[in-house]
């Protein structure tokens, strides 16, 4: 089916709304309110997004709804506030928790839309996943259907945030230096001390908490962005310092 673009994005209805996401394996898609600021906001890195995952054929389409006339599906999902994103994997409606830039958006639908952890099958392969993330969490498994490797994959699929590798690779544990360490999980970080080990047993607990506990900097920005990390996150008690972005210790 054809349906109305707006700058790369799908412009959907009550009428075929429903089409759409039959049409579409992956569909992020925002219901909104034109009066909304919020929504204004959004909507250019919306766009931006949306243009650039149509630029790499990526089979993630990006959509909008106004909900003050198309009020069917609304209703239906329970949008109580401006704007509401929803993310459609397969017809299966689940919350967007992303962020509010065409780079983070991006980031986030192309992890729910890929799976859950990237295979690195090189040393190679392993550098260029490290060197092109920020934060990477890699599993090193010798079976990849053992237990701790089906767990791995389960706490990569949940996480909202943090990139994911996994690999069985004898050259990739030789450069990591976890050839007689197997099963280990490895955080590497381009920031504090570059890098953290799991220690203990390796399940979705230990897992996300492991990452919870290690995935942003030890000081850190308080951002629209990072907040939810904070405050969501496994760790529950914080130190917060006020200090005016142009002070000349603020860094």
């Amino acid at each position: 089916d054809d349906f109305p673009l707006e700058e790369g994005v799908l412009v959907l209805g009550d009428d075929n709304f429903q089409a759409a996401v039959d049409a579409n394996q992956f569909m992020l898609v925002e219901f909104y309110a034109p009066w909304c600021g919020h929504c204004k906001s959004l909507a250019p890195e919306y766009a931006k997004a949306a243009q650039a995952l149509a630029e790499e054929k990526s089979e993630v389409k990006l959509a909008k709804v106004d909900a003050t006339i198309h009020k069917k599906w609304s209703e239906k999902f329970e949008v109580r506030g401006f704007p509401t994103l929803k993310f459609f994997k397969y017809g299966v409606p689940q919350e967007y928790a992303g962020g509010r830039t065409a780079d983070t958006i991006l980031e986030w639908v192309e992890k729910k839309s890929g799976p859950a952890a990237k295979d690195l099958a090189t040393k190679e392969a392993a550098a260029a996943f490290i060197e092109a993330n920020k934060v990477v969490v890699i599993g090193f498994f010798t079976d990849l259907e053992s237990a701790e490797a089906v767990a791995f994959n389960t706490a990569a699929d949940l996480d909202e945030n943090a990139k994911y590798g996994i690999t069985s690779s004898e050259e990739v544990f030789e450069e990591y230096e976890v050839k007689d360490k197997t099963p280990a999980v490895v955080l590497f970080k381009k920031f504090d001390e570059g890098k953290n080990v799991l220690e203990g047993d390796i399940t979705e607990e230990s897992v996300a908490t492991f990452v919870s506990a290690n995935y942003l900097p030890l000081v850190v920005d308080f951002t629209s962005e990072t907040a939810p990390m904070i405050f969501q996150g496994k760790i529950k008690s914080h130190l917060l310092v006020f200090v005016p972005a142009d002070h000349e210790k603020h860094d």
